[in-house]
């Protein structure tokens, strides 16, 4: 495999490559890592496929409908001349191609960050200077303790602390991890972690199980598992990787009732109080999504619960799984997301208001923006939808083009 990853073009029309840049695949991670090991003399073609993919990703998200439109006529003159015309030296066009797709993405990116025409006139320099920019969100949340004391876990040292029953909690590289001490028989001590509108977090629970949290988000739970069950309570939106036990089902309850659970899973919950809808996803393995009401539906993978906040009825429908966890691996994924949508996981992330200067443009979006990106590069990607904003210390003024 290693001869046919020569150049940079090659790994960018891989889509295992692609995925593993966007980090939303964890299998294409654990791929590419073990072939990079295997093959150090493809390096430096390697890592010039990553600054690329950086540099476009972080520019405008997916390659504009100019791009794509290009690449399609290019794709079509090839068939046509390799159908009509006998092959005498054969060239890899899918390298030219590649190679001239990249060069008019750039070429595209630059000219409408430099170019100002009578359509782009409206929208202010400052919404794309870095003066008044807004940066992203990252690792960072507060820690309740049993006792009420809170800790900023950015001020945490690695040395971690110690909960009041013994149980040791870890800090390493952005997580926490809990190690809980033989507490049979005494009070159950909860714990709360919470990040910020424009904070995530990780954390392994005292069963072993793995929980990604994002913005604006809490969970509470103990810091030891006694009883018939294993209950921890959120509210935003977390993904799990449940560590099994089949003998102590692990239980998420949410504030307005709804209930998951499972004996051994990864799932996506997301129950933000702003969204009109709570919606459970499963990844991996099966779960009982129980609503306030007492109605429950067992999850297949892919499949997902959805409890309107509005009738209090759940359905249960297919899902785009990759949407769904993108924020995990550090994308934002939209397909077809109307304006309100869109603007509502931004302003979690980087932590702004959202202020329209009329009624919500029925605008929708469909496309990537890495969570890595600066608010106003953000913003820039989803000019292809017509958008126009400011902004204006920690607020989006939004409208649309006429």
């Amino acid at each position: 495999m290693a001869q046919q990853f020569n150049i940079a073009e090659d790994f960018l029309l891989d889509d295992s490559f692609l995925r593993y840049r966007m980090g939303a695949d964890v299998e294409a991670v654990r791929y590419w890592e073990a072939w990079l090991a295997a093959n150090p003399e493809k390096r430096i073609p390697f890592e010039e496929a990553c600054r690329l993919f950086d540099v476009l990703n972080a520019s405008q998200g997916r390659l504009d409908a100019e791009v794509a439109h290009f690449r399609g006529l290019l794709q079509s003159h090839v068939a046509q001349q390799e159908n009509t015309k006998p092959v005498v030296r054969r060239m890899g066009w899918w390298r030219v191609a590649a190679a001239a797709v990249l060069v008019l993405a750039v070429s595209v990116a630059g000219w409408k960050l430099l170019y100002n025409d009578e359509n782009t006139a409206p929208e202010k320099a400052v919404a794309t200077t870095h003066g008044n920019d807004v940066q992203p969100g990252s690792t960072r949340a507060q820690l309740l303790m049993g006792d009420g004391t809170a800790i900023n876990l950015d001020e945490l040292s690695e040395q971690g602390l110690e909960e009041k029953d013994g149980t040791r909690i870890g800090k390493n590289k952005g997580q926490l991890v809990y190690n809980a001490a033989d507490g049979a028989g005494k009070e159950l001590i909860f714990n709360t972690l919470t990040t910020p509108r424009g904070g995530e977090y990780k954390v392994t629970l005292p069963d072993g199980s793995r929980v990604w949290m994002n913005a604006g988000s809490s969970l509470r739970f103990p810091t030891r598992f006694n009883g018939s069950d294993r209950t921890v309570y959120l509210t935003g939106e977390a993904y799990f990787e449940v560590a099994q036990n089949p003998t102590q089902p692990f239980l998420v309850q949410m504030p307005n009732g709804l209930k998951v659970a499972v004996l051994g899973t990864g799932f996506n919950i997301m129950a933000y109080e702003d969204e009109s809808a709570l919606n459970t996803t499963l990844v991996t393995g099966k779960v009982k999504v129980i609503s306030p009401d007492g109605k429950d539906v067992v999850l297949l993978p892919s499949q997902q619960a959805v409890l309107s906040r509005k009738n209090g009825q759940m359905k249960v429908e297919e899902a785009d799984v990759d949407k769904v966890i993108a924020w995990k691996g550090g994308m934002f994924e939209f397909d077809d997301d109307d304006l309100s949508t869109v603007m509502r996981q931004l302003s979690r992330w980087y932590d702004v208001d959202v202020k329209y200067s009329g009624p919500i443009p029925d605008k929708h979006y469909t496309g990537s923006i890495r969570k890595l990106s600066t608010l106003s590069q953000a913003l820039r990607i989803l000019k292809t939808a017509g958008i126009r904003f400011t902004i204006d210390g920690r607020q989006i003024i939004v409208d649309v083009q006429e």
